[in-house]
């Protein structure tokens, strides 16, 4: 087949053909879930009170100085052997006998 100049050249458009390509991605989406926790001490102070207790004793002493005079009860005056020499064993003031203190 020859072709002739004189006429143009015919255009057939054949029905489109369709491909499908699939890709894939990903993302990340974050869930932000909240939780709060308070942690309460629940202290308790024990007060021991103590009452220790101590006691005292006094005593009070009063004393008094009662001047007789010049003689002694019951008619002693001074005191034996005071005026006396020496007695038997030496010592001077003391005379052996009746003893009016001690009533010996």
């Amino acid at each position: 087949m020859r072709r002739h100049p004189c006429c143009p050249a015919k255009t057939i458009v054949c029905p489109t053909k369709h491909q499908q390509v699939n890709t894939c991605s990903q993302s990340q989406v974050n869930y932000v879930h909240p939780t709060h926790t308070t942690v309460t001490d629940h202290h308790t102070v024990q007060n021991t009170h103590w009452y220790p207790q101590s006691t005292s004793w006094g005593q009070t002493v009063n004393q008094t100085n009662v001047y007789g005079g010049q003689t002694w009860p019951g008619g002693y005056n001074g005191v034996q052997g005071a005026q006396s020499g020496y007695n038997n064993n030496g010592v001077q003031g003391v005379q052996s006998g009746y003893n009016h203190c001690c009533k010996r």
